[in-house]
């Protein structure tokens, strides 16, 4: 009998799912059948990586609240249109004057971000219980806790940018922690910013230490560590480490991880029976060829892209000393073959025929393009003025989407004598088109660089969209039913 991953994250949310609350003394007493402790769940290496799997299960984007996640920055900038069933999210009516406060999309997002982060302290504190003894391998009781350690730092940062003023290292408008699995329902304030950023560096640092080399690219490692610890520099504006951090990813992280050769091979599956380990990828969520609806069968069915979108990437070009260079080539007209499920949907989600049944596949967490451009960007604002470097990381992903020499009009590189204002925006840009539906970049961006030069002055969001105007409403509102639950300890966000 064939057992699956599936079968593996059913018991992994078993050992996962158990609450420690304090009952009435007769409930107290009454011993559910088919339970464990969560105290003492995890007991020895197999229990351990178990668990691991029902916690990496909180990133599946079969049709929960990680989905709506995953579309919801995409969603606020413009990119998706909202798609099929979206309607009835209010997530799609987000025009950013004015968010709902208390929709069930907002409240799962917040929610299941949250139950990600506990999933990933209840292993981190029973692995650490155990000693190495207790594991077939040694090292393994260490790399269970740092895998563990990323995913806690992802969730943290996941909520950070949507739910807190993450732009603004100052800011007293963090998110609230959880670093020890809840064991009580009490609330707590929330978190400063820099307090966020200093538990996220923490554990990324950790990993980068302890966590894996590579187990498969549907777990977390030590490269995507570091990877995602330069993207939360950049967001802190720590342009120096960020981009520090982002080269040593790229020149030193070994032939499994690198650019792939063509922009569609990241999507374009079928026949490829090693889909989830892209040499790009370098954390995406597991996907089952077993499962006749897969992991990211809805994205394909809700990632409606915007005629607006479309036509950027089809017609939008910029003037540079005289020469017209086109934004896109061809990963725009590639996005609008669809899938066979809803055709002229989004083929950055498309389908691998498994016998008869339509099987949807990963999505990217962090991939190699985007550490090029976090470096790109990184650099360029750590000196202010444009280095070689920082354009040829621009230019090499343009380049490996079809883009010719520079030096005559089309989809070609940025020249030498771009101004330094002109390639922040190129890479900008070259974010939206390389990574637009995939985790929402394109609305956090324009947030980032909207501060970068001061609300309301020099780029400004609503030079992108027009209703966007409030830079309060630049992050989403903790939803009503928390604060009402946490008795107004965790304070709403200003102008909510």
């Amino acid at each position: 009998m064939k057992i699956t991953i599936y079968s593996k994250i059913t018991l992994g949310l078993f050992l996962l799912m158990i609450t420690s609350c304090q009952l009435t003394e007769d409930l107290d007493e009454f011993k559910p059948l088919y339970s464990l402790p969560a105290e003492s769940a995890i007991s020895d290496q197999v229990s351990a990586d178990l668990a691991l799997d029902g916690m990496y299960s909180a990133l599946r984007g079969a049709r929960n609240s990680f989905l709506y996640y995953t579309m919801l920055g995409s969603m606020l900038s413009g990119v998706e249109s909202g798609g099929y069933f979206a309607t009835t999210v209010e997530d799609v009516s987000l025009l950013n004057n004015n968010p709902v406060a208390d929709g069930p999309a907002l409240g799962g997002i917040y929610t299941n971000l949250y139950t990600l982060i506990n999933r990933a302290n209840w292993v981190i504190e029973g692995a650490a219980r155990l000693s190495s003894s207790d594991f077939i391998d040694p090292d393994r009781q260490s790399e269970v806790i740092n895998e563990a350690k990323a995913i806690r730092a992802l969730g943290h940062f996941y909520l950070l940018r949507t739910f807190g003023q993450f732009y603004d290292v100052s800011s007293n408008y963090g998110i609230v922690l959880n670093l020890a699995p809840a064991k009580d329902s009490k609330p707590r304030p929330r978190n400063t910013v820099a307090e966020c950023y200093d538990a996220i560096l923490s554990d990324l640092d950790d990993a980068i230490e302890n966590a894996p080399d590579l187990r498969y690219k549907y777990y977390t490692n030590k490269t995507f560590a570091k990877g995602l610890k330069a993207k939360v520099l950049l967001y802190m504006g720590d342009y120096g480490n960020a981009a520090f951090l982002a080269k040593e990813v790229i020149d030193n992280s070994g032939p499994k991880f690198q650019l792939a050769a063509n922009f569609e091979d990241l999507f374009d599956h079928i026949g490829n029976t090693d889909y989830l380990n892209s040499v790009e990828s370098l954390f995406n969520v597991y996907a089952d060829l077993d499962e006749p609806i897969g992991g990211n069968f809805w994205n394909g069915i809700y990632a409606q892209v915007s005629n607006e979108y479309y036509d950027l990437g089809d017609t939008g070009s910029v003037t540079i000393n005289g020469q017209t260079i086109n934004y896109d080539g061809g990963r725009t007209n590639f996005m609008q073959q669809g899938t066979p499920y809803r055709p002229g949907f989004n083929s950055n989600f498309k389908f691998i025929q498994s016998g008869s049944l339509y099987v949807y596949e990963t999505s990217y967490q962090l991939r190699m393009a985007e550490i090029y451009l976090i470096y790109a960007e990184a650099d360029a604002r750590a000196i202010k003025n444009v280095s070689p470097s920082a354009l040829a990381a621009l230019n090499t992903i343009r380049i490996r989407a079809g883009a010719t020499s520079t030096g005559s009009d089309g989809f070609e590189t940025y020249p030498s004598n771009i101004s330094y204002e002109e390639l922040l925006e190129a890479i900008r840009i070259e974010k939206l088109m390389e990574l637009a539906t995939e985790m929402g970049e394109d609305w956090y961006d324009l947030v980032r660089y909207d501060y970068a030069d001061g609300f309301g002055s020099g780029f400004q969001v609503s030079d992108v969209k027009s209703t966007a105007t409030d830079a309060e409403k630049f992050i989403m509102p903790i939803p009503a039913t928390s604060i009402i639950a946490g008795q107004n300890i965790v304070k709403q966000n200003p102008g909510y």
